[in-house]
């Protein structure tokens, strides 16, 4: 009964991960595509180009990964409500 448990546990915990991870890709998209749509292409690209390092540096384990997206997710964010002046 433990060893059903601890299974059921980490399938539990694995499943939010990817939802977790699969909400913030949607979000970056989505931001980064509103960006384009309304003429904030050099936003957008800077937004993009972010989205791309950070899984890339974050990619050497999925919790890294899962911590990455998430902090990308905000970033995408905070350039959206503030965005950046660029000379």
């Amino acid at each position: 009964a433990h060893q059903v448990w601890v299974h059921l546990n980490l399938l539990q915990r694995s499943t939010m991960e990817y939802l977790i991870i699969g909400i913030a890709v949607f979000f970056n998209i989505a931001i980064i595509k509103w960006k384009f749509d309304k003429g904030r292409t050099t936003d957008a690209s800077v937004d993009a180009t972010l989205l791309v390092l950070v899984t890339v540096v974050f990619s050497g384990s999925y919790g890294a990964l899962v911590v990455g997206t998430i902090a990308s997710a905000l970033i995408s964010l905070y350039l959206l409500i503030s965005p950046p002046k660029f000379a």
